[in-house]
């Protein structure tokens, strides 16, 4: 598919996307060519979680189990006073 270049230098890639959620690109040039990698963003406060794998995949596995319905309410110890 050809896409010209408009005015302000341009290139509309509307057309291309599949993903409407995706609107970050890590662009980098390779070989003279331009190579745009589809990105999302993290919140910081989130961050972490991507950095500790262990963390990761109990999350992941937690809403694997929740989605299977292997779910029960959870009930807080009572506090003394």
């Amino acid at each position: 598919m050809l896409l010209t270049i408009d005015s302000r230098k341009r290139i509309p890639l509307g057309r291309l996307l599949s993903d409407d959620s995706v609107s970050l690109f890590n662009a980098s040039i390779i070989d003279g060519k331009i190579i745009l990698e589809p990105m999302r963003a993290v919140p910081a406060r989130e961050a972490w979680l991507y950095k500790n794998p262990e963390a990761l995949a109990s999350v992941l596995q937690g809403l694997k189990e929740a989605g299977e319905g292997k779910v029960r309410p959870y009930h807080p110890p009572k506090q003394k006073h």
